[in-house]
């Protein structure tokens, strides 16, 4: 912002001292060693050239109509005819003063404002948010604050994992294995731990495995106990999901899991074989190409022994329960007649690559016209990797919880800031910590 008023200021002084000058080439630029200053020109020695004159004397003669006291220090001629302009502290504490005050700094508002959907973070109930959510919900978050200040109209959803199998499984450890003072002490580690003893039982005993598919279809089907202790888990969850996000400044418009989309599930499959997209195929109903796309851009298709074969998208399996891909679509569709995007990011790291092409692929045979009206984007990231280029662990091998992760580096940060300034109060040094020790992060 500052070299474009100091540009538009030297252009102006140029044409008083030579109305012919071309003023295009008058240029402003970030000076290129901190010794020169905080900006550079070197163009009034092209000026000179053009017009036969000499660059020291023109630049004498430019500086004594340049009018620039307000934002900088005497400005320095170097050489045959170099500028060098260094900032008043007092006009950076202007600036800056100004943003405080909602001025935008360094760009102009979007002419023609835009409605997007961004989805972003996505954790899973009854489970502790780990190191891997760190990148979904910083990236999204970051660009939520970008479009939201460039004047577009944002739509943040955390399409929260609060359905599927597991639920069975943790339904059988709520019922048999609970601790309620754990519970009390720490929710999340005590449905993680229900959920970790059950899932070892079921690949020991059928019975246990039997009992969880009964639970789960009791859940589906509406039980009044079942629900109840679900939704239990969704709050107890959704307390740790509120306390990081407060930790890492994150929001959300809206959070919609998988299960608002419930009941929406049967009639997508209607709609998707009533259009000619999907077809039974082994009791199970799914969307195999349509053999119009190069093989090579087909999501639908792999190379195997030299030859394209199907891998079809499952939107219903052969006992009759859904799966993300359904869900996706059903999210996709319920967004666009809510909110009528132009656009949806998926901020969801790069292992999901290959779903979310073959979701918007499936969803433009689907819905041709409304995938027109909007563009869908997945926001790829890559996973975080510990010194040995595998998934960061802790040495136990399980992932490092999120909230250890926010501790440690505030604890780190702690440290620092004590022992470099131990002026402060603890308070004082506490709150530094959590801002560089987040920032670090």
């Amino acid at each position: 912002m500052f070299h474009l008023e100091i540009e538009t200021r030297l252009r102006a002084a140029v044409s008083a001292v030579a109305p012919s000058a071309d003023l295009a080439t008058v240029q402003v630029r970030p000076a290129a060693e901190a010794r020169f200053g905080d900006f550079q020109s070197n163009s009034l020695m092209a000026v000179a050239k053009a017009l036969r004159l000499n660059p020291r004397q023109l630049a004498t003669d430019v500086l004594a109509r340049l009018d620039i006291a307000d934002l900088c220090e005497p400005v320095e001629i170097a050489g045959p005819g170099f500028l060098n302009f260094r900032l008043l502290p007092g006009a950076l504490a202007r600036l800056l003063e100004q943003a405080l005050g909602g001025s935008h700094l360094f760009f102009r508002p979007a002419a023609s404002p835009r409605s997007v959907v961004i989805d972003f973070s996505s954790p899973n109930v009854a489970k502790p948010m780990h190191v891997g959510h760190i990148r979904s919900t910083g990236i999204g978050d970051a660009l939520q604050r970008i479009w939201r200040l460039l004047g577009h109209r944002v739509v943040s959803d955390n399409h929260i994992g609060d359905w599927g199998t597991q639920f069975g499984k943790l339904l059988v450890g709520w019922k048999t294995l609970l601790d309620r003072d754990a519970l009390g002490r720490d929710p999340i580690a005590e449905m993680e731990r229900l959920y970790k003893e059950v899932n070892a039982r079921c690949d020991a005993d059928p019975a246990t495995l039997d009992r969880a598919r009964r639970e789960l279809v009791q859940l589906q089907s509406g039980d009044a106990e079942n629900l109840g202790i679900w939704k239990e888990m969704i709050r107890l969850s959704q307390v740790q999901f509120d306390t990081l996000y407060g930790r890492l400044g994150a929001r959300f418009d809206v959070t919609l899991g998988e299960s608002f989309y419930n009941a929406e599930l049967p009639g997508v499959v209607e709609s998707l074989v009533a259009a000619g997209v999907a077809r039974e195929s082994e009791g199970a109903v799914a969307v195999f190409s349509d053999h119009t796309l190069p093989p090579k851009e087909d999501p639908l298709l792999v190379s195997k022994d030299g030859e394209w074969v199907d891998i079809p998208a499952l939107i219903r399996k052969s006992d009759g329960g859904f799966n993300y891909m359904t869900t996706d679509l059903a999210t996709i569709a319920y967004r666009l007649r809510t909110w009528s995007p132009d656009e949806i990011l998926y901020v969801v790291d790069d292992r999901q690559s290959g779903h979310f092409r073959g979701l918007f692929h499936v969803f433009s045979r689907w819905r041709p016209d409304d995938f027109r009206k909007a563009q869908l984007r997945h926001i790829g990231f890559g996973k975080i990797l510990g010194e040995d280029g595998k998934p960061f662990k802790t040495r136990s091998g399980d992932t490092v919880k999120l909230a250890d992760l926010l501790d440690e580096a505030e604890e780190r940060a702690q440290k620092v800031v004590a022992e470099k300034r131990p002026d402060l109060t603890p308070d004082e040094q506490k709150e530094i910590a959590r801002i560089v020790g987040f920032g670090a992060v």
